[in-house]
């Protein structure tokens, strides 16, 4: 128990940051909805300066967990069709990458040093720094993990930033088409609150969670065993 709190008490500052950043985007999904909604006339006219504007906004307060990556897919999708893309994609990058630089910061490495004491948890970050495409990838591709607290694992497991981003963009691209796509064929934008009722799109965002469920296990069971059977080697030596 003592363990337990000692852990709590380290990390403390981090895990405030970690809880913030999976509340935030479903604070603010409603919100959005209803100020598109509301101004739906003026952004269907908004010129390409305004869209380049709204990239670059989205892909910090993406970062800071103000705004669900999904609704802006979405979003991007119903207003701008399959051309979103060019603009939705490389601001989720931007977004994971300053999101990383940003936890990094504020953690300093002490969530990785706190870890080093238990031989499951040194295993699992050796794993990321073994595989971090894959890891990275698999963690991204799922629709359930919040998108800036995977960032967060990811910067306190100190993945390698290039091997981050490669990953960042193979995990994400799936998913961002299906949300572009479901935002392209949405009717009324206030729709947007139900797309999860759509068959089609709950069985799509069930085979990326069993792909990413799959994948970060096959991954990891792996990595992990090799990982304790060098230990306990290094141990008896």
């Amino acid at each position: 128990m003592n363990k337990i709190k000692q852990f709590l008490k380290q990390n403390a500052s981090s895990f405030s940051v970690g809880g913030g950043l999976s509340i935030l985007p479903i604070i603010t999904s409603s919100s959005i909805v209803s100020l598109a909604y509301t101004y739906e006339s003026e952004i269907l006219a908004f010129p390409f300066s305004y869209w380049v504007m709204f990239f670059i906004i989205t892909s910090i307060t993406m970062a800071c967990a103000l705004t669900p990556t999904t609704f802006i897919a979405l979003l991007t999708g119903y207003f701008l069709g399959w051309e979103g893309l060019f603009g939705v994609i490389p601001s989720y990058v931007i977004a994971s990458v300053i999101c990383y630089h940003l936890v990094k910061w504020i953690d300093q490495g002490k969530f990785a040093s706190s870890l080093e004491k238990y031989p499951i948890a040194t295993a699992i970050i050796n794993t990321v720094h073994k595989s971090p495409i894959k890891i990275v990838a698999f963690t991204k591709v799922s629709p359930i993990l919040p998108f800036a607290l995977s960032n967060l694992m990811l910067a306190w497991a100190k993945t390698p930033l290039k091997e981050f981003v490669i990953g960042s963009f193979i995990g994400m691209l799936p998913r961002t088409i299906v949300s572009v796509w479901v935002g392209k064929s949405i009717v009324e934008i206030q729709d947007l609150s139900n797309v999860n009722s759509n068959t089609i799109v709950q069985l799509i965002i069930g085979g990326l969670i069993i792909i990413s469920i799959v994948g970060l296990t096959r991954v990891f069971s792996k990595n992990i065993q090799r990982e304790l059977e060098a230990s306990k080697q290094k141990d008896h030596s």
